[in-house]
């Protein structure tokens, strides 16, 4: 067995997204009929670079033709790869290239470091407020301390931005045939029952081919490194990359609890028995998709609902490649609790580069841009899925992705629509009837009701303490957790050694500080 090191994530307050999500949506829209002012016609164009992740090919796609047109702006735009985007990113800033607008997912770390290094614009909220009304209310409906989040220092350094699908937590997915091969009718529901589930996956022979060339299941250790392996210790209630509540009603990092040397000691001992992809820490989101629905793997805990779901990124190859998915529930930990890992609604704010700041005609069109594709439907349905009849067709209200635009990264390849111009896509609770047709809402109501979750216990807080102790903590937790699960120290001696370490490199400091923020906000 070869095996490979897996690589976790930092230690942050805020769940990294990539989620995901990349999380998004389908579809597009017709050229707006607006035409730019009679002085945006005399004026040169205002240049605007955008920096971020699943980039058009070309600088001609219809979302960029459409915002270039309407606002009379010259969109520059610098790719970056989804995995690696951070570390391009920051090569970028050490170059002195900084971006007008970050498009790219960051964190409240990042954010509080690049105010202090004067790389990122603060912006009033008043201004927002001016030249975004409605998706300023439309925010403040979902949560009315959504202000707060961005605010660092005395200052507000970005527009909000939301998940709305944060709220849900990752379901755990198996192989149906699988299941059913294996002798179980349903998914398993116990930590107990999901072992013998990934010892059956991995030695019963469950694709048929007389070969033992399958793995109960494998992770995103390469892009997705908080989410690792992220059911498990849910079920031990448990999370890797954020604070949890104890019982004396202090919080405590999840990775230094108890509960996580427990689901260390077991993830070890799936790793010895060859149940866990030995390649997991080089799979990013795609590669983890792909042995699923090859039927190179069993199981998989790193999708939401609408990923699940038959137009999802899972359920379209899926029923393509013939695997049926059977949807469990958060599996029983030894403390008899359901809990699934959820990411949380907040995010960190939309950042501009600092010289936006100083350029209030830039400034004051990035604003409106971004309230166009946020608030105004055929805005949204433009810069989200492309133009209407060629990408995309309406049914009812729902935006339905003509050809291989339902893949959100060949969609955006192609027209523009998503992640890299717009970071509204399925985030606006205006716009979501666009996004979600009712048989989707069912699904969710039947997957993800009444689910507990485990999550952030303070959204968006701004902590001094976090960049400056995160990248050593990090290490530490990476050289840890590495050796853990490959079973080259003990959880014993050595994880009570890592704790100490751990606080005295800066997470004693960062605690205290997150203690200090939680009892203010839950003041009485």
């Amino acid at each position: 067995m070869r095996q490979t090191k897996v690589v976790f994530g930092t230690v942050s307050i805020a769940a990294s997204v990539g989620l995901l999500v990349s999380a998004c949506s389908n579809s597009s829209t017709s050229t707006p009929s607006a035409s730019p002012s009679t002085a945006a016609k005399v004026e040169a164009p205002i240049e605007i670079t955008i920096a971020g992740f699943w980039p058009p090919d070309k600088d001609d796609s219809f979302v960029q033709k459409l915002l270039e047109q309407k606002f009379n702006v010259k969109l520059k735009n610098v790719r970056l790869d989804r995995s690696t985007q951070s570390d391009q990113m920051n090569i970028k800033l050490a170059a002195g290239e900084i971006p007008d607008m970050f498009s790219s997912d960051a964190s409240n770390a990042d954010m509080i470091n690049w105010s202090k290094q004067g790389i990122i614009a603060s912006i009033s909220v008043d201004e927002i407020k001016k030249y975004m009304p409605k998706y300023a209310a439309d925010i403040e409906k979902l949560d009315s301390n959504i202000w707060q989040y961005g605010m660092y220092n005395g200052k507000n350094w970005g527009v909000p931005k939301v998940f709305l699908e944060g709220a849900t937590g990752f379901l755990p997915a198996y192989n149906s045939t699988w299941l059913k091969k294996i002798g179980y009718n349903e998914p398993p529901k116990t930590l107990a029952e999901f072992e013998d589930v990934l010892l059956k996956f991995t030695n019963n022979d469950p694709d048929g081919n007389g070969k033992k060339d399958t793995y109960g299941m494998s992770a995103r250790g390469k892009d997705s490194p908080s989410q690792v392996f992220n059911s498990v210790f849910a079920a031990f209630g448990t999370n890797a990359d954020t604070f949890i509540k104890q019982a004396d009603g202090t919080l405590a990092h999840g990775f230094t609890t108890e509960e996580s040397r427990q689901a260390l000691k077991l993830l070890n001992k799936w790793y010895k028995e060859g149940i866990i992809d030995p390649e997991f820490g080089t799979a990013d989101g795609n590669k983890v998709r792909d042995n699923f629905v090859n039927a190179k793997t069993g199981y998989v805990d790193t999708a939401l609902w609408y990923h699940l779901h038959e137009t999802g990124s899972y359920g379209v190859p899926a029923k393509q490649k013939g695997v049926s998915i059977a949807i469990g529930e958060p599996l029983i930990g030894p403390k008899g609790t359901k809990l699934a890992l959820s990411n949380g609604v907040v995010q960190t704010p939309n950042l501009f580069g600092i010289q936006v700041e100083k350029d209030e005609k830039k400034r004051i069109k990035i604003l409106q841009m971004l309230e166009y594709m946020a608030e105004d439907e055929e805005g949204y349905l433009a810069t989200s899925y492309g133009e209407k009849g060629v990408d995309y067709d309406l049914q009812g209200n729902t935006a339905i992705p003509k050809g291989d635009n339902g893949d959100v990264q060949k969609r955006a390849a192609k027209t523009g629509a998503g992640a890299f111009f717009t970071p509204f896509t399925a985030k606006v609770p205006s716009m979501i009837k666009f996004d979600r047709p009712q048989d989707q809402l069912d699904f969710k109501a039947k997957y993800t009701g009444g689910m507990k979750t485990i999550t952030n216990p303070i959204p968006g807080a701004s902590l001094d303490s976090e960049p400056k102790v995160a990248p050593t903590l990090k290490t530490l937790r990476d050289s840890y957790a590495v050796k853990a699960i490959l079973g080259e120290v003990d959880t014993d001696k050595a994880f009570d050694d890592f704790v100490t370490a751990w606080k005295k490199a800066g997470g004693q400091e960062l605690t205290d500080e997150v203690n200090k923020v939680y009892k203010e906000r839950n003041k009485k």
